[in-house]
């Protein structure tokens, strides 16, 4: 196995996948960025939007020898989400039913500066900012930088986000969806030096067809992210003066113009982000190249899963290391079996934004949550929540989609025979889950 490679992009996936090729193999890294280093800046030109940290993420930081008490020291818990009615009123609604069911608010810039400093730290990773990759050209083994040709040495990874220039190259289709829904983000200001918002909550606005969400920083302020249509009526498009801003802010989330007095200037002024899921037909060419992150499977943030998904990638792709020295076999192989993992995420990704917007508001489905919660109780083998499975296990995303559709037909089972509490227990509900649900033990 070459003991040189090179890796196209330094957001999350690239240092961390540098890291741990450093630490376990002894492997040296070329890394370019197209970016300046914004640790001298200060100007990150990554997405600001909040992240959720959450296990998958944790256990790739874990792996790295990151996820340390000085680190520990940048995340804020959430425990759940508390919904805003229409009317401003707040309720609770908890992510699982014990003390380390929680995700954890981080900064992106935050953890991208931690994986700089500790790819630099390795001395087995040479970063090239202000370095941008326009083209390769594998017969020779060159690569363009900055319009010019160098020759590089080893595989090379592409973690350059959902315009890689390393898929362009290696895919045959890549397919984007856009799904018409576009974001803005605005801030809620600490008060008092405190929080205005309970901070260890994600808190949504759900408003059927649109949504805005808040999730806490250590400053004591709140990211906040406004989701909605870009085109038609209760669009972007439609905020087109203050009045109108105003207008639609009063009618749909009468508590936020209290909380965000200058919501007029965050709206003109913040740019649309995209919404886009990205389905790259195929993410590696021979034992030359490899994609990772977002530039093999860029996602949706509805279920906060992006990051971790990426973070994931690094720590699946070191496991075939573990039993193979080909980089061809090992490219093949986690080609074949995280493509289904990555397009199962991006499909639950999607499904959580009409939950998250749409269902959180409905009788049933606040009584199916309770019931996923004791039937894990009781069962805790056999049935595992979605959200649980997704966020506070590693276990992979295609049997997470399978056993969540499983699991939905038992919750409508029970809860249209209208089982109570004590019959929860009886033989023919344990006999329903365990006959349709295999045991899985999965911490």
């Amino acid at each position: 196995m070459n003991k040189n490679v090179t890796i196209v992009g330094s957001g999350l996936a690239g240092p961390l996948l540098g890291i741990l090729l450093a630490q376990k193999y002894n492997i040296r890294s070329n890394m370019y960025e197209r970016n300046q280093d914004f640790r001298k800046t200060n100007k990150y030109s990554g997405r600001s939007i909040n992240l959720a940290l959450s296990e998958r993420g944790i256990n790739a930081l874990r792996e790295a020898r990151i996820y340390d008490s000085k680190f520990k020291k940048s995340l804020i818990p959430m425990f759940g989400r508390m919904i805003h009615d229409i009317d401003g009123k707040q309720s609770f609604q908890p992510y699982g039913n014990k003390k380390s069911h929680y995700i954890n608010s981080v900064s992106r810039s935050e953890i991208n500066r931690l994986l700089l400093d500790k790819a630099e730290s390795t001395q087995k990773i040479s970063i090239k900012f202000s370095s941008k990759c326009s083209g390769i050209d594998f017969s020779n083994n060159k690569i363009m930088i900055n319009e010019t040709t160098q020759a590089y040495n080893g595989p090379i990874f592409g973690a350059d986000g959902y315009k890689s220039a390393i898929a362009q190259k290696i895919s045959n289709h890549i397919k984007l969806t856009d799904i018409s829904h576009s974001y803005k983000e605005l801030t809620i200001q600490s008060k008092n030096n405190d929080f205005q918002l309970d901070p260890n909550s994600l808190h949504i606005w759900p408003r059927r067809n649109m949504m805005l969400i808040a999730l806490p920083n250590n400053d004591k302020t709140f990211t906040c992210t406004l989701f909605m249509k870009t085109k038609g009526k209760n669009s972007f498009e439609s905020f087109t003066d203050n009045d109108k801003i105003i207008n639609f802010f009063e009618k749909n989330f009468i508590d936020i113009i209290d909380l965000i007095p200058n919501i007029c200037q965050y709206i003109s002024k913040n740019p649309l982000g995209r919404l886009i899921t990205i389905d790259v037909d195929k993410w590696y060419y021979k034992d030359q190249a490899c994609l990772i992150g977002d530039s093999a499977h860029a996602i949706v943030p509805f279920y906060g899963q992006g990051m971790n998904a990426s973070l994931e990638d690094c720590v699946k792709l070191c496991k075939l290391i573990d039993s193979s020295d080909n980089w061809g076999s090992i490219f093949y192989d986690f080609n074949q079996t995280r493509k289904l993992d990555a397009d199962a995420i991006s499909n639950l990704a999607l499904k959580n934004y009409v939950t998250m917007r749409d269902s959180v508001l409905d009788k049933d489905h606040i009584l199916k949550n309770e019931l996923s919660l004791k039937l894990m109780d009781l069962y805790p083998n056999y049935f595992i929540p979605e959200y649980t499975m997704v966020s506070f296990t590693n276990i992979p995303y295609s049997i997470v989609q399978k056993r969540s559709e499983i699991q939905e037909k038992i919750l409508n089972d029970i809860v249209n025979k209208k089982y109570s509490a004590y019959e929860l227990q009886k033989e023919a509900v344990e006999k329903l889950i365990k006959s349709n649900l295999s045991r899985l033990d999965y911490a």
